[in-house]
C-alpha cells in the first residue's frame, strides 16, 4: 500500500516532503520525538557494539541455538523499576533446536564450529556451518506455521500518563501476544517459552547492554526491556488526537517489534542470524544480515497486529497515524550518521504493510527476499 492511499490527519501534510523526509504533524514535532528535540530513532537503534559496527551477536558459540550472550536488538539507558508478573520463565528456559524446511539435514545442536568455517569442507552431504545457519534463517519451520487467528486482544482504554498505567498497557498487551504466538511457534516444532518482562527508566542493567537509549530485547536471558518512561513523553507531549493515538500505536508497534525478535529467538532463527552476521566477511554484508533481522521483527509485530486489528481497534485515525508515522519513523534515515542496521524508511513500510495485511509469518521471510527489499 503506497502512501498516497492513507488519509492524512487533520493540519497534516499529504505525504513525505520533496527531499523525502518525514513531514511534520501540523505544528508539533516528528512523530516519535519525545520533547520535541530533532528527529531521533525511537525503535532499533542500540549502541555499537564490537568496535565500529553494530553487531547481534559475540564471538560464535558451540551451541547454535544457545543464548548468544551479549546479543543486543534494541538499545537502553535507564534503571530497573519492576519485573512484570507476565514473565512465566527463568532464563534459565531449556534451548530450543530449530526445525528444518523440506530437504535440509538436521545436524547436531552442538555442531556449530568457533570460527568461521569452509562451507564446501566436511563431510560429503552434510552442509558446513555456513549452509546449517543459511538453511535455519530461510527454511525454518516457524514460516510454515500457518495464518495466525486472532486472539481478540483489546487495547485498554487508559491515558498513558503513569508508570502504572504504561507498564499495565503492556502487560496486557504482551498477554495477548503470548496467546498468539503460542499455537505457532509449536505449529513450526519448535518449543514456546514465554519471555521475561522488565519496565525500566533512567537506566537498566542487562546481560546484553549497560548503555543504549530505547526498549530493546535481550536474548542472552530472553527478556524484553520496556522503557515506559518514553511512553509517558510522548503522552503527554500533546493532547490532541493524532498525537495521543500516535503514542498508543508506537507503545503497540514497540512491544510488538520485541517480541518478534524473542520469536526469532525460539525458533532458533536469531542465533542463526546472528552467527552468519559475525561471519559476514565485511560490514555491507554485516549490515544487510542485520537488517533483515530488523525487518523480519517489524513484520512479525505488525502480523498479530493485523490479525487483532478488529478487537484491537486499529481504524480510522490510529490506523492512519500507524501507517504514515510509526513505520515511516523507524527508517534508517532517522538515524542520522549512524549505520544502515535497521532498514530502509520504503524497507520498514514493506515488510510492516505485509505483515500487517497477510497475518502469515510465511510472508516474514526475509532472509529469501532480493537485498532491494531488505535496502
Amino acid at each position: 500500500m503506497s502512501d498516497q492511499d492513507w488519509s492524512a490527519p487533520p493540519g497534516a501534510p499529504p505525504g513525505p516532503m520533496p527531499d523525502g523526509s518525514i513531514p511534520l504533524y501540523a505544528s508539533y514535532p516528528l512523530p516519535g520525538t519525545p520533547g520535541g528535540g530533532p528527529a531521533l530513532p525511537q525503535v532499533g537503534w542500540g549502541p555499537e557494539l564490537g568496535g565500529d559496527r553494530f553487531r547481534h551477536g559475540g564471538p560464535p558459540r558451540k551451541r547454535r541455538t544457545g543464548l548468544l550472550a551479549g546479543l543486543l536488538l534494541l538499545g537502553g539507558v535507564g534503571a530497573l523499576v519492576l519485573i512484570s508478573a507476565v514473565a512465566l520463565r527463568e532464563s534459565s528456559a531449556p534451548t530450543v533446536a530449530p526445525s528444518y524446511g523440506p530437504g535440509v539435514a538436521p545436524t547436531s545442536a552442538t555442531a556449530t564450529p568457533t570460527a568461521p568455517d569452509d562451507s564446501s569442507s566436511g563431510t560429503p552431504g552434510v552442509p558446513g556451518a555456513s549452509q546449517r545457519n543459511a538453511a535455519i534463517v530461510q527454511t525454518d519451520g516457524f514460516y510454515r506455521s500457518g495464518v495466525q487467528k486472532t486472539v481478540n486482544c483489546r487495547e485498554p482504554q487508559i491515558p498513558l500518563a503513569t508508570a502504572a498505567a504504561v507498564q499495565g498497557y503492556y502487560a496486557n498487551l504482551i498477554g495477548c501476544l503470548n496467546r498468539a504466538w503460542t499455537p505457532l511457534v509449536r505449529a513450526g516444532q519448535d518449543e514456546y517459552a514465554a519471555p521475561r518482562v522488565i519496565f525500566w527508566a533512567g537506566t537498566v542493567q542487562s546481560p546484553c547492554t549497560s548503555s543504549s537509549p530505547t526498549s530493546f530485547y535481550c536474548a542472552a536471558n530472553r527478556t524484553l526491556y520496556l522503557k515506559y518512561e518514553d511512553d509517558i513523553k510522548l503522552w503527554n507531549r500533546a493532547g490532541d488526537a493524532a498525537n495521543r493515538s500516535f503514542s498508543r500505536m508506537w507503545a503497540s508497534y514497540t512491544a510488538g517489534h520485541e517480541f518478534g525478535h524473542h520469536l526469532q529467538q525460539l525458533a532458533g532463527i536469531l542465533p542463526a542470524a546472528a552467527q552468519l552476521e559475525y561471519d559476514a566477511p565485511d560490514q555491507d554484508a554485516r549490515l544487510e544480515v542485520s537488517r533483515r533481522i530488523e525487518l523480519q521483527a517489524s513484520c512479525l509485530g505488525a502480523a498479530f497486529l493485523g490479525a487483532n486489528q478488529a478487537s484491537y481497534g486499529i481504524t480510522g485515525l490510529d490506523l492512519t497515524i500507524y501507517r504514515r508515522y510509526v513505520e515511516a519513523q523507524t527508517g534508517d534515515e532517522n538515524n542520522r550518521g549512524g549505520p544502515r542496521d535497521h532498514g530502509a524508511r520504503v524497507s520498514h513500510q514493506y515488510w510492516t504493510a505485509r505483515g500487517f495485511n497477510t497475518v502469515n509469518s510465511a510472508n516474514c521471510n526475509t532472509f529469501t527476499a532480493s537485498a532491494s527489499k531488505v535496502s
